[in-house]
């Protein structure tokens, strides 16, 4: 019996080839996993900055509040009081919604959900091509 030295051994050949796909690909996977945690945590900083506008704006609002109160009481009259609440309301309403906005953006993990996917797969089709 003679045998083919493993240099020349197609199946030697075909496994180094393999691996240097593999390779490849784990490294695109890492490249893929490293930006989307770069936008995961672009989005965890614009959710900080929405929760800091809703915070503000929420300050502005109770200053009005109070405004109006002050108002109300100094005057018993409608046009003063009045005002400072119609947009202490308004500045409520965006509060709101910033705050909601923010609480949206927070709630989404920071983990590579879609890369760790592709490389589970990654690697269960490289398991299924070596049997």
């Amino acid at each position: 019996m003679a045998h083919e030295p493993p240099r020349d051994s197609a199946l030697l050949s075909t496994l180094s080839d393999l691996m240097g796909d593999f390779a490849d690909l784990f490294q695109k996977e890492m490249r893929l996993a490293r930006a989307e945690i770069t936008t995961n945590i672009a989005r965890k900083l614009q959710a900080g900055i929405w929760m800091s506008a809703a915070g503000l704006l929420g300050l502005l609002a109770a200053l009005l509040v109070i405004q109006a109160l002050v108002f109300g009481l100094i005057a018993w009259g409608l046009a003063p009081h009045w005002a400072c609440l119609v947009v202490a309301a308004i500045l409520a309403c965006l509060g709101a919604f910033a705050y909601f906005k923010g609480r949206q953006d927070a709630a989404k993990g920071l983990a590579p959900e879609r890369a760790i996917n592709q490389i589970k797969q990654d690697i269960k089709s490289t398991k299924e091509q070596l049997v």
